[in-house]
C-alpha cells in the first residue's frame, strides 16, 4: 500500500505537492520504483494518499521536467531508464574493529560553557524570559517576502549568482555605509566594511588576526563568554575588568593590553550602557597606550529612557576601533548577516582570511538585505521592534518593582531586551532556574558570563524579546512565589528599634506625610499623602513618571490604591517607624522601606483621625 510509503505530514510548512515529490524521488533512488518501471496512475495514487488528483499531477509533471519520469503517449508514466548510472550504489561497507582514533587527532574545543542555558523546546514553555531569542510574531513576513521575490528577478539574479570571488554585495555595502552607520555616528568608506556571517564570524576573524599567546585582551567581567572562549582558543591572556552602572571601568584597564573588547550599548549580560564620559576616556587611553578597541555594538538602538550614545567608533581618529554589528536583532538570528567596520588595511586582511573558509556570505541573502534597507523596511521594522521591546521592558520593570521590591536589585539600564538581577545572598541561580523551569518559567543563570574561578551564584537575567507582554506579569508573580516558597529564603528583618504603629497613631502620622525611596532599579520615587485620603507619586530623576491614588485605614492596616502604578491593585500594609525611616510589612514580613518627612499639617478633618474607609 503506497500510503505507508508516502507518509505525509500535516504539521509542516512543506506543501503536499512538494512532500509527494520528495517521497517519489526517495522511492525511485532506493529502487522501490526501478528504472523503466511503470508508475501508478495519478488517479490511483491520489485516491490512496487521499489528496486531490491535481496535486499528484503537478508532482509528476515536475519530476518529468527534471528527468526522473518520462510520459509515454497512451501508455502512462514511467521511471526514466537513464537513471541507472546516476543511482548505482556499491554494497555497504561493514565497519572494521580497527577504527581511526579521531580523539588523538582533533584539537579539543570545550563548547560546554558556550551552550545556550535553555532547552531546545523553549518556545513550549509558558514564560520564556530569554534574552536575544527570536520572536516569530515580530518577523517582517511580507516585507522580507517582497524583497526575496525581487531578488529572484532575472536582472537581480545576474548581479548575485555569478562568482564574485571574496567581494561582498556592493549594494548592501552602500546601504550600510549611507543609511545604517550614520545613525551611530560612523562615516566609513566602502573598503572599510566587511560583511560577515553574523557578528560571531567577525569576532572569530579578528581573534585569528589579533590574538596569540603573546597578546593580552581586556574584557568586561561579567562579559560575553563567546569572546572569552575565542581568546582561550588562541592562547591569549585575558584581563578581566569589572563593570559598574556606567559600564566597563576604564581606569582599571591595564595600560599594557593589546586590545579591549567591550559591549557598550547594552553590556552583555548586565544591560548597562557605557557612559559618554567613559567612551571618551576609553578612546583617549587607547590612543595614549596604543591598543585596539573591539566594539561589539549589541542592541545599539534599543534605548527607552534616553537617546543612544554615538558609537565609540565615531570618536576614532586613529583608526584603532573595530566595530561589529548585526541585523539579527531586526530580522532574525537565522539570517546570519553581520558587518565589520575597521581600517581598510584590517578589512583587507580579514577578507583574505574569510576567503579561506567561505568566499563571502550568501550573495542572494546580501542582496535581499540590501533591498530590505533601501525600500525603507529596515527603519520601519526597527521602530516596531523597539516599540514592542519598550512595552515589554517597562512591563517587566513594573512587575519586578511590584512583586519583588526588597528581595532583588537590578542594574541601572536605560533599555535593551533584558534585566540583570542580583538576588538575595542565599540564592543559587542554577537551582533557582531549575525550580522556575518546573513551573514553566525559563530564566537565565549567568555564571557562564564570568571568567573568574569564584563565580557569584546570586545573579540571574530576565529577557523580554521572546515573551509576550501579557505573560510578563503572571510570570514574575509566579517567580515571586518561588522566592517565598524557598525555605532557605533570606528575609530582611525589621530593625529592633522600629516601632509598629497602632490604629490610633496611623491617621495622625500618615496625614501630610511624604515617603522618599528608591525602586528596585535604583530610581528615586516620592509619595505624598494628603489628609483627605488623596495620594500623589513621582518616579525618576526628573519626575518622568507620575500617578495619583487614594489611601485609607482599616484597623491597624494602611491600604493604598494607585490609578496606574502597581496595576491599580488594592494593597494593605502594617507600618513601623524608626527615626526618619518607615517600614511596610505584610504578614509580619518586611516588604519595603523608605525615609519620610512630615509636611506642615493643613486643617485635618476630624474624620481622618479615626479613618475607616473603603475606596
Amino acid at each position: 500500500m503506497l500510503q505507508h510509503l508516502f507518509a505525509l505530514e500535516a504539521d509542516t510548512n512543506i506543501s503536499l505537492q512538494q512532500q509527494i515529490k520528495q517521497k517519489l524521488i526517495e522511492a525511485i533512488t532506493h529502487g522501490y520504483f526501478p528504472a523503466g518501471s511503470k508508475m501508478p496512475s495519478s488517479r490511483k495514487l491520489a485516491e490512496q494518499l487521499d489528496v486531490a488528483r491535481n496535486t499528484v499531477v503537478f508532482a509528476y509533471q515536475q519530476l518529468t521536467d527534471e528527468g526522473y519520469l518520462i510520459s509515454k503517449e497512451r501508455s502512462g508514466i514511467y521511471v526514466s531508464e537513464n537513471l541507472n548510472a546516476r543511482f548505482e550504489y556499491s554494497a555497504k561497507v561493514q565497519p572494521s574493529k580497527e577504527q581511526c582514533h579521531w580523539s588523538t587527532r582533533i584539537k579539543p574545543i570545550d563548547k560546554s560553557k558556550s551552550l545556550p542555558p535553555y532547552p531546545d523546546n523553549w518556545q513550549e514553555y509558558p514564560y520564556p524570559f530569554l534574552a536575544g531569542q527570536f520572536d516569530l510574531t515580530l518577523f517582517p513576513v511580507n516585507p522580507w517576502r517582497e524583497c526575496s521575490r525581487l531578488t529572484m528577478n532575472i536582472n537581480e539574479i545576474n548581479t548575485w549568482a555569478n562568482d564574485s570571488g571574496s567581494q561582498d554585495d556592493l549594494f548592501l555595502i552602500e546601504e550600510i555605509r549611507t543609511k545604517v552607520l550614520p545613525r551611530r555616528g560612523i562615516f566609513a568608506e566602502p573598503e572599510e566594511i566587511l560583511i560577515t556571517i553574523g557578528s560571531q564570524q567577525g569576532l572569530y576573524l579578528l581573534s585569528e588576526l589579533l590574538l596569540n599567546q603573546q597578546t593580552l585582551l581586556a574584557m568586561e567581567e561579567p562579559g560575553y563568554s563567546g569572546m572569552r572562549k575565542l581568546a582561550e582558543h588562541r592562547g591569549a591572556a585575558v584581563d578581566l575588568v569589572d563593570v559598574d552602572n556606567k559600564g566597563i571601568m576604564v581606569e582599571e584597564i591595564n595600560n599594557h593590553v593589546d586590545a579591549v573588547y567591550t559591549t557598550p550599548s547594552h553590556q552583555v549580560p548586565t544591560a548597562v550602557t557605557l557612559s559618554q564620559t567613559r567612551r571618551e576616556q576609553l578612546i583617549a587611553k587607547a590612543n595614549e597606550h596604543d591598543f585596539v578597541i573591539i566594539e561589539d555594538d549589541y542592541e545599539c538602538e534599543a534605548n527607552f529612557v534616553s537617546n543612544p550614545h554615538p558609537a565609540i567608533k565615531s570618536l576614532d581618529s586613529q583608526g584603532r576601533v573595530i566595530y561589529l554589528s548585526s541585523f539579527s536583532k531586526v530580522v532574525a538570528p537565522g539570517l546570519r548577516i553581520g558587518y565589520m567596520v575597521a581600517s581598510a588595511e584590517f578589512i583587507k586582511a580579514a577578507r583574505n582570511l574569510r576567503s579561506l573558509s567561505v568566499r563571502h556570505p550568501p550573495a542572494n541573502n546580501q542582496r535581499t538585505m540590501a533591498l530590505f534597507i533601501s525600500l525603507g523596511y529596515y527603519d520601519t521594522v526597527m521602530r516596531k521592534i523597539n516599540q514592542t521591546l519598550q512595552q515589554r521592558w517597562q512591563e517587566l520593570r513594573e512587575a519586578l518593582n511590584h512583586y519583588l521590591p526588597t528581595q532583588i536589585v537590578t542594574s541601572h539600564s536605560v533599555g535593551g531586551s533584558a534585566c540583570w538581577i542580583k538576588g538575595p545572598k542565599h540564592l543559587n541561580s542554577q537551582e533557582f532556574a531549575t525550580q522556575a523551569a518546573k513551573k514553566g518559567i525559563l530564566i537565565e543563570s549567568v555564571t557562564r558570563y564570568y571568567g573568574k574561578q569564584n563565580k557569584p551564584e546570586r545573579y540571574f537575567r530576565l529577557g523580554v524579546s521572546s515573551i509576550e507582554v501579557g505573560k510578563i506579569r503572571p510570570g514574575v508573580e509566579l517567580l515571586a512565589q518561588i522566592f517565598r516558597q524557598n525555605q532557605d529564603a533570606e528575609v530582611e528583618s525589621l530593625p529592633l528599634q522600629a516601632q509598629p504603629l497602632a490604629a490610633e497613631q496611623l491617621a495622625d502620622f500618615l496625614a501630610n506625610c511624604e515617603f522618599i525611596g528608591r525602586t528596585v532599579f535604583g530610581e528615586p520615587y516620592r509619595i505624598k499623602l494628603s489628609a483627605d485620603g488623596k495620594m500623589q507619586g513621582w518616579e525618576g530623576h526628573h519626575n518622568e513618571k507620575t500617578d495619583t491614588g487614594q489611601w485609607w485605614l482599616e484597623g491597624n492596616t494602611w491600604y493604598r490604591q494607585w490609578k496606574n502604578w502597581s496595576y491599580g491593585e488594592v494593597l494593605g500594609f502594617n507600618i513601623a517607624v524608626q527615626g526618619k525611616q518607615i517600614f511596610w510589612l505584610r504578614n509580619d514580613k518586611l516588604v519595603d522601606s523608605a525615609f519620610f518627612t512630615k509636611k506642615s499639617p493643613q486643617s485635618t478633618p476630624p474624620s481622618m483621625l479615626g479613618l475607616t474607609k473603603t475606596p
